[in-house]
């Protein structure tokens, strides 16, 4: 018998799809029966061009987190189970857009075209993919660039009290990445329409959009959303480093995500737990910060760097949420309020701020400048602690307090005004030679505002020296030289305080 041709046209096909019922509402949480084969973070159909996403299960039911407009649902409508993980548009296309966690954009402008999707909850990359940390990210925060280095690809904790300019910190890290070839993405979580409004002026006014996506859940978006944003950015980062590039993502704030994240437990009818976060945040939130890294070529050769902001109260660095992100992360830039309230911008404490990673990245210029400083700072704050039971200083003392106001002068800084590498390097060689001792504080705001000027418009070969040369050679002592030749010289005061300065003191 001779056999039939077998035709390539199928016939007909099979299609199965899972039905299933709402049986409750919760505000943004539907209770579903029906769907024996659904998978966790797996799309359902809610119908009325809702969908949701499975976030757990009970005895009989899933929970699913409604992803749209509530207000559409009905209790005994249908549910379409969707064989899809939930994914969201990505591409060179949302630079310079404003978007929500599901990749529409909110900021009135055309729609977005979009090249890819990619999962949002995924993985972070094998170790087997990981590169070595060896490439320095420059913030921009002449303090932090000095004494808590960043390396491309960490995972950096910014924390303290509310109002003491953790966001201008990271904005300005934004800033400071114009022309230097790194995607940046500002992932808003919980914040106000006014404070999401003032970032977005000084982005678009510095001229920062170009490279930035601003991925946005505000205040009054649902808490599903403010869960969901900041593992969208991540996606969204990891999108443009498997292509290559460097990649730059702000995450305004974690404390607000973990509330989210509170909220939808209790929701779900899951227990709570310390401060009566669920018992899981801590592997909610490590999933996340460990999306970060510096990638070989297995996994696209780009690489990830994460500034994570959180909030603590009244400086208690031992909180719940604050004390579970130190943990996960690669260092801490901690900004005082006491500090804050003294004048210091930005109010960094060096001295409970570090970065485990970033000093085998640091140019080695920096590294043999910054040597000491901290060390020094650290015998000024104890001086100046003790000599307020006096009356009178001594010389040596005035002397060590001169030179701890002259670091002190050397991290204040403008907001939103970041200093190059070069700039960085000329303070800390003209601070390592003594030359900011014997200055007045006027003068002192003097010489730091011309050579804030100075470095956009004189010797540019020099910040590729200062980024390559592996020690301080003579070459670059005479172009730091022929640089303070120009700027305001020291007030000559000698060894001794003048009266006014004592009292001041």
């Amino acid at each position: 018998m001779s056999k039939l041709p077998v035709s390539k046209i199928p016939l007909f096909s099979v299609k199965i799809e899972e039905k299933g019922k709402v049986r409750d509402i919760k505000e943004i949480v539907a209770r579903v029966s029906g769907l024996p084969n659904c998978l966790n973070g797996q799309i359902v159909d809610l119908g009325r061009d809702v969908k949701g996403i499975i976030m757990g299960f009970d005895a009989d039911d899933v929970m699913v987190l409604v992803l749209g407009d509530r207000s559409k649902l009905r209790i005994g409508s249908d549910v379409s189970g969707v064989s899809e993980t939930f994914t969201m548009p990505a591409g060179d296309a949302f630079l310079g857009r404003m978007v929500t966690a599901l990749g529409e954009p909110c900021d009135k402008g055309d729609p977005v075209v979009a090249t890819d999707r990619v999962p949002v909850f995924q993985d972070s990359a094998p170790i087997i993919h990981h590169a070595p940390m060896k490439r320095f990210m420059e913030t921009g925060t002449k303090v932090v660039d000095a004494l808590i280095p960043l390396a491309r690809g960490q995972r950096q904790l910014i924390l303290g009290d509310r109002m003491t300019g953790k966001t201008a910190v990271a904005v300005d890290a934004i800033l400071h990445q114009r022309h230097k070839d790194v995607i940046c993405i500002y992932c808003a979580i919980g914040k106000s329409l006014s404070a999401l409004g003032k970032v977005t002026t000084v982005l678009d006014t510095e001229g920062a959009l170009d490279h930035t996506i601003m991925m946005v859940a505000t205040d009054n978006t649902p808490v599903g959303e403010q869960y969901i944003i900041p593992y969208a950015a991540a996606s969204m980062g990891r999108y443009f480093a498997t292509k290559g590039r460097d990649v730059l993502v702000v995450f305004d704030d974690l404390t607000k995500h973990a509330w989210a994240y509170r909220q939808l437990s209790l929701l779900l009818d899951r227990p709570p737990g310390r401060e009566a976060y669920p018992g899981d945040i801590f592997y909610i939130q490590t999933q996340l910060m460990e999306r970060a890294g510096c990638f070989n070529e297995l996994s696209g050769g780009g690489s990830m760097t994460f500034l994570g902001l959180t909030e603590t109260l009244h400086g208690d660095l031992a909180g719940y949420i604050p004390s579970n992100l130190s943990s996960m992360c690669d260092g801490q830039i901690y900004l005082n309020a006491s500090l804050f309230a003294e004048g210091q911008r930005p109010a960094i404490d060096v001295l409970l701020s570090n970065s485990i990673v970033g000093a085998r990245a640091q140019p080695p210029v920096i590294r043999l400048l910054s040597r000491g400083v901290r060390a020094e700072f650290v015998r000024y704050m104890e001086t100046v602690r003790l000599s307020r039971l006096q009356t009178e200083l001594t010389a040596e003392t005035a002397k060590l307090v001169r030179r701890g106001e002259a670091i002190s002068a050397f991290w204040q800084q403008a907001e939103h005004q970041p200093g190059g590498l070069t700039e960085t390097a000329l303070l800390l060689y003209a601070l390592h030679q003594g030359r900011l001792d014997n200055m007045s504080q006027a003068r002192r705001r003097l010489f730091m505002r011309e050579a804030h000027e100075l470095e956009a418009v004189r010797d540019p070969e020099l910040i590729e020296a200062v980024a390559t040369q592996p020690e301080l050679s003579d070459d670059l002592k005479k172009r730091f030289e022929a640089l303070l030749a120009v700027l305001p010289q020291s007030d000559e005061v000698g060894e001794e305080l003048p009266a006014a300065e004592q009292g001041e003191t």
